[in-house]
């Protein structure tokens, strides 16, 4: 007799659908759950900041000019121009200087909205992400299954055909 063979073709089960559901609903809600708390620890920049890098990418020759001066061309510039960032960056300390100096690198192609835009490519990528992971989770369920019902199949033509078998055995010995 001949093997049965795993199903190979689509088959609409409510099982499949089920399974299909969750896995959509799970990258779903993981997605969700991943950008909150990325958001959370991660807030947006302040309004100063905002309004601080906007002033950034509008004058970024000049400001970093002026962050690369040494101290004291620093100081005349500050008092030339009279803007109040010169002021306050003469008067922080290193380490403030410092995160300003890198923050100015960082904002010369800024935009106000565009955290926003990244938390939102944030969520696609991930949602892709963990759909496509669940996608083959969802296959490896369905290949799994229809490989199982191969074996059962297989397994009960088996057993009826060594109860046959037993049958015919006891039937010629009598």
């Amino acid at each position: 007799m001949e093997e049965e063979k795993p199903v190979l073709e689509e088959i609409e089960d409510a099982k499949e659908q089920l399974i299909s559901r969750i896995s959509l609903w799970v990258s779903m809600l993981l997605t969700t759950f991943v950008v909150i708390w990325y958001y959370q620890s991660t807030p947006p920049d302040s309004p100063e900041v905002v309004k601080m890098r906007v002033f950034f990418k509008e004058k970024n020759q000049q400001v970093m000019k002026f962050v690369r001066m040494d101290r004291n061309e620093q100081i005349a510039y500050a008092y030339k121009n009279k803007h109040p960032f010169y002021m306050s960056y003469i008067k922080a300390s290193t380490v403030e200087q410092e995160k300003i100096s890198s923050l100015v690198h960082i904002s010369t192609d800024y935009t106000p909205n565009q955290y926003w835009f990244n938390l939102f490519f944030m969520w696609v990528i991930f949602f892709t992400t963990f759909w496509f992971l669940g996608l083959m989770a969802e296959a490896c369920i369905v290949l799994a299954r229809r490989n199982s019902e191969a074996r059962i199949k297989n397994y009960q033509k088996e057993k009826e055909r060594n109860l046959a078998s037993e049958k015919n055995e006891s039937s010629d010995g009598k």
